[in-house]
């Protein structure tokens, strides 16, 4: 790579993580992402698929001297979506982009509200991303050099990808495609294989490690143990890492949700996604057909034209075909692709005025300068406004409620757990469990409280089996609470009001 192009990437990279910083969460956050700033510090297994990979790499983030803990497993996020600004760079300067066109495409991924969103929260989006970006880069590194070592680096974060985001591996198909069509030497698909195995046995090593460590902040404990028969299970069916392994990465709540989206929600996905996309929309198609015209410096570059493509319309296939209520934050690693169309589509603009004759390349630089101004332009009272209030582009009331009041959640928690007695257990709705282990485990070191998920299943509001057994045994030694008054064990337990809104249950 060339050292102005690294030093431009550097730039980009830090400019963005300013911003992110600028616009972090402060602390303490709730369901998915108070989760993560949970299991990020006590080594705990996620909800499926686990994300083992972030986890560790996460936890790297809890011992930098800033902020509690919460605010650390933020940070992460916002380095992680700074990397995958600064790799797009790179990326469109190895397509043949122009310099201001490679930054035109990378700022346009800075300041895209669901980025901007996802890098200012603990959650597993922005490191994705940057996989993807790093990804695309070493496939493209490898091109130009004829390099293997790179296909290597490629199948690596391929195989780690597993463990950070499932959805990054969605680019296998397109990779292996561009291999197809570009190479035929052994070396090459023996790195690629080679890196692959490498990223996989890493994942697993970590999934393994975790599993071993078995941290009563975790999954398996918050949520699945005390619930097994809600999914027909028995103790016997979750008692080998193999089939909790399963249990991650083919999980029985959420059969039926893949491709299960009818055929007017597509559309109106599809419509609501090219809306917001807006004008970049068709700089993007501009770009994507300047790849197959020849250039007097370079061939055309239809087989990247394929492998972008592809990976585009594969990550946008699942987004919205994917039955979930978040569906649209499944559009960022489309995003991370679609951008780089719409950097070449400015060099292509930029091309096209090069053809002018004895036109000065100082003059074809200031216009870029202007295109880039021009396109960024409609952004900057956004930036602005969130600049000076802190918090990112596109939350909603219940989001921005964390970054008005960041001491809240933590004082909430804290309100519940401070009187609870250490060794009690509570049973609690998936928005308030991780803030009250957050508190219990990683404030407090009380790490005998445990606390549940009492309806784990969507849909289904019968109380578990499993779970009225798992009371049964430990209700003459441990006291149980429930946030919610449990009508449903009324006739076999004694119910009564205890402090902070909870509930205890104990024998007739």
């Amino acid at each position: 790579m060339k050292r102005f192009d690294s030093a431009l990437a550097l730039l980009l990279f830090i400019a963005s993580f300013v911003l992110y910083v600028r616009t972090l969460a402060p602390s303490l956050l709730f369901d998915d992402s108070a989760e993560f700033q949970t299991i990020a510090y006590t080594l705990g297994i996620g909800h499926p698929t686990g994300y083992p990979v972030y986890v560790l790499l996460a936890k790297l983030f809890t011992v930098l001297p800033v902020g509690d803990i919460a605010y650390r497993v933020n940070l992460f996020s916002a380095f992680c979506a700074a990397v995958s600004v600064g790799t797009v760079f790179l990326i469109l300067r190895k397509l043949g982009a122009r310099y201001t066109a490679a930054v035109y495409g990378a700022l346009v991924l800075a300041l895209l509200p669901l980025l901007w969103k996802y890098a200012s929260i603990a959650e597993v989006y922005a490191p994705a991303a940057a996989c993807l970006a790093l990804i695309l880069l070493f496939v493209l590194q490898w091109k130009e050099t004829s390099h293997p070592r790179w296909l290597f680096l490629a199948g690596l974060f391929g195989g780690l990808s597993l463990g950070i985001h499932t959805t990054v591996a969605l680019s296998g198909l397109a990779i292996l495609l561009y291999l197809a069509l570009s190479t035929h030497q052994w070396a090459d698909w023996r790195q690629a294989s080679l890196g692959a195995l490498a990223g996989v046995g890493i994942f697993l090593a970590s999934f393994l490690f975790l599993d071993t460590i078995n941290s009563s902040a975790g999954y398996y404990n918050a949520v699945v143990r005390p619930s097994l028969s809600v999914w027909g299970m028995t103790p016997t069916d979750f008692d080998s890492p193999l089939e909790r392994l399963a249990f991650l990465y083919f999980p029985p709540q959420f059969k039926g949700q893949f491709f299960s989206v009818s055929s007017d929600e597509v559309k109106t996905r599809l419509t609501d996604f090219a809306t917001e996309s807006s004008w970049n929309l068709w700089l993007a198609l501009l770009g994507f057909g300047s790849m197959f015209i020849p250039r007097k410096t370079s061939l055309a570059r239809w087989r990247e034209a394929a492998l972008l493509i592809v990976a585009f319309l594969t990550f946008l296939t699942f987004a919205v075909t994917y039955n979930v209520f978040d569906f649209n934050s499944y559009y960022i690693p489309a995003m991370v692709v679609l951008v780089n169309f719409v950097g070449l589509g400015v060099n292509a603009i930029l091309e096209v005025i090069a053809l002018i004759p004895k036109i000065p390349q100082l003059v074809l630089s200031g216009i870029g300068i202007l295109i880039v101004i021009a396109g960024i332009y409609p952004s900057l009272d956004t930036l602005t406004s969130q600049w000076e209030e802190r918090t990112p582009p596109g939350l909603e009331d219940w989001e921005s409620y964390s970054f008005q009041f960041p001491d809240e959640r933590r004082l909430e928690a804290e309100s519940v757990v401070n009187r609870l007695e250490e060794n009690a257990i509570v049973f609690t709705d998936w928005e308030h469990v991780y803030d009250f282990y957050y508190v219990a485990h990683v404030l407090q070191g009380h790490i005998d409280t445990d606390f549940h998920e009492t309806f784990p299943q969507d849909g289904v509001t019968q109380f578990a089996d499993s779970a009225v057994a798992y009371i049964e045994a430990n209700i003459d030694t441990r006291p149980i609470y429930f946030s919610e008054r449990p009508s449903q064990l009324a006739s076999r337990y004694k119910i009564t009001r205890a402090g902070s809104g909870l509930f205890r249950i104990e024998r007739k």
